[in-house]
């Protein structure tokens, strides 16, 4: 039974994470805060509330430790705010046409981004 537990428990982990890009807000620790203190609860009661350590919450308030995607979800449910966002991902295949070199990881970063400004500016002065 215990072993079911926890298989399902890492499942649950690996399908909250797995392919997923999601990041905190910047400003997490201060939106958690205020949101704590606007329902007019101490941190000890929101530990105890979402089944964390009060160290924890206090670590994470302070914007001294980064909460995993999980107990995120966990403050956004409890707390009703929105701190987790989609970050974009960048795949090294969309610089394809910028990269003339045959081992594309010598292709200097400076390089990239110029050929990619150069295309965006032809781009915007031909449809001008």
């Amino acid at each position: 039974m215990l072993a079911n537990k926890e298989k399902k428990r890492k499942n649950k982990k690996e399908h909250l994470l797995l392919g997923e890009d999601l990041d905190l807000v910047e400003n997490y620790g201060e939106i958690i805060r205020n949101a704590r203190i606007k329902m007019g609860i101490s941190q000890e009661e929101l530990a105890k509330q979402i089944s964390e350590k009060l160290t924890i919450i206090k670590k994470i308030e302070q914007g001294s430790f980064k909460p995993p995607i999980e107990l995120a979800r966990k403050l956004e449910k409890f707390l009703k705010i929105k701190i987790i966002e989609k970050v974009e991902t960048f795949h090294p295949s969309t610089l394809k046409p910028y990269i003339q070199s045959p081992h594309p990881s010598t292709v200097p970063l400076g390089y990239l981004i110029k050929k990619i400004e150069e295309e965006k500016n032809s781009e915007s002065s031909n449809s001008a």
